[in-house]
């Protein structure tokens, strides 16, 4: 009895320390959870050192939409299946034979997979315009001043669906959500531009796109209405057609409104802007541009090849711009380059594989895209902040690492940019954000009051407020792990 009594006296003691921290973790999620707008919404925290205790925990297990924190599952997996070194190179052939000043055969443009070809994303590589002009110069310098042939490119290294697998419809074919082809061009996408408006007007049709597509028709049913200050119009098409329809409303203006959408069909569009800068260039085309798969190149002759910045470069620019594109791209990638169909579906099995090797449970983590643009890909807090955890031990942990947004950073296009520089988590927070409808997601790494190194994830879905009353708790979650010791 004397024991029992003992043992419950010293089980009640506490020291100031000790309960000082208990107490500060419920207060904040006592916090947390008395706060407005996160009522009736859907949240996980989850807060630990690395390789150490945990700090703060809420529902770590249960599936959530991740939004654009998902990119973290499929960058790490590409880092690891594919390597930080590894590039990829788009190939232009010929077959036939020249005769005189004469091409006659077909050149073809082989898609490798490089989501970066022909984009302004990366200073040292030209815009597609530029690289086509220093191509149909070269072919100039080799005295061709006609070709009989066609212009072909293939795409045959992908297949299966190219679209954003179980995107909302309404996003696929806006700027954000394109295909992801084996041949992409320029980020896969163009601008809209419509006239100015005036009130009371319907069906409203733009008066031009940025470059021009040929063949491209527009459906509209984009209104107008003065309560808007911005454009809400979303762009949608069917697969294989050039028909184009835009919804939504566009506000008054006396200028006119620009919008930019994804290409619907990217290798056509890279065969007619090749075409024509042949045309242009003074070489005569007399056949057709068009898409062609599955050719055999052995035989055919090697007349150009560009080189894709490394994976790693790549996966910095996909997680710092939050690029769906690069990570669509990327995934199928990771099937194409390791004996696969080129399939999102055969990249999913071998990134489950990759994620259960780094020690995520199976029944953690239940994704069905690259991005995160799909509601129905779902993963918990504890699979991410495992992921976190543990690629640290990774030989390419540093590439990772170098991808995330840094807190405070002025050079950062995130909402913890320059607008947190003054926060005491500015600086020494790497993270990843992710926005939906319905969905505010954040995931990294931070330090605590000592410098000692945190993994940390807060998803928040299906909430009714603001967004920016979500950013401001996802500022205070930071703040409160920055100041704890």
């Amino acid at each position: 009895m004397r024991r029992l009594i003992l043992t419950l006296f010293l089980s009640s003691l506490c020291f100031a320390p000790v309960c000082a921290k208990q107490e500060g973790r419920v207060n904040f999620l006592q916090n947390l959870a008395n706060e407005p707008a996160l009522k009736n919404a859907q949240y996980s925290v989850y807060a630990k050192y690395v390789n150490g205790k945990d700090i703060v925990v809420k529902d770590k297990n249960i599936l959530f939409v991740p939004a654009s924190v998902l990119k973290l599952f499929t960058t790490a997996a590409v880092l690891d299946i594919l390597g930080p070194d590894r590039v990829f190179e788009t190939k232009v052939y010929y077959d036939g034979k020249i005769n005189k000043s004469i091409l006659e055969g077909d050149i073809y443009l082989l898609g490798a997979g490089d989501p970066s070809f022909g984009s302004k994303d990366f200073e040292d590589k030209p815009f597609y315009t530029e690289l086509f002009i220093s191509w149909a110069a070269a072919l100039k310098e080799k005295g061709i001043k006609k070709i009989q042939g066609n212009i072909y490119v293939d795409n045959s290294l992908f297949s299966g669906v190219l679209l954003p697998w179980r995107a909302s419809f309404k996003n696929v074919g806006n700027y954000f959500a394109p295909k992801a082809d084996a041949f992409s061009i320029a980020n896969n996408k163009y601008k809209i531009i419509f006239p100015p408006t005036k009130e009371g007007q319907v069906n409203i049709t733009p008066v031009s796109v940025e470059p021009r597509i040929e063949g491209l028709a527009f459906k509209s049913y984009v209104t107008v209405s003065k309560k808007i200050k911005r454009e809400d119009v979303y762009v949608t098409f069917e697969p294989a057609s050039k028909t184009v329809n835009l919804n939504g409303i566009l506000p008054l203006s006396d200028e006119q409104t620009e919008i930019y959408a994804a290409l619907p069909n990217p290798a056509k569009f890279a065969a007619e802007m090749f075409f024509n800068t042949l045309q242009d260039s003074g070489i005569k085309v007399l056949g057709k541009a068009e898409v062609k798969k599955g050719e055999q190149y052995e035989k055919k002759e090697l007349l150009f090849s560009y080189t894709s910045p490394t994976v790693a470069e790549l996966v910095k620019h996909t997680n710092k711009k939050s690029d769906n594109l690069y990570a669509g791209v990327l995934l199928r990638n990771i099937s194409a380059y390791t004996e696969g169909d080129g399939s999102a579906r055969d990249g999913f099995k071998k990134v489950n594989k990759f994620l259960e090797k780094l020690g995520l449970q199976a029944d953690s983590f239940d994704i069905y895209d690259a991005s995160g643009l799909s509601y129905t890909s779902n993963v918990s807090c504890h699979a991410t902040v495992t992921l976190l955890e543990n690629i640290l031990s990774a030989p390419y942990a540093e590439y990772f690492k170098d991808s995330l947004i840094i807190a405070g950073n002025e050079g950062e296009k995130s909402l913890f940019a320059g607008r947190v520089k003054n926060s005491s988590f500015a600086f020494k927070t790497l993270l990843k954000t992710g926005a939906l409808d319905k969905a505010r997601t954040i995931a990294g790494y931070t330090k605590d009051k000592k410098g000692k190194d945190i993994a940390f994830c807060f998803f928040i879905n299906n909430f009714k407020t603001k967004g920016r009353n979500i950013t401001a708790l996802q500022d205070k979650f930071l703040e409160y792990l920055a100041d704890y010791n």
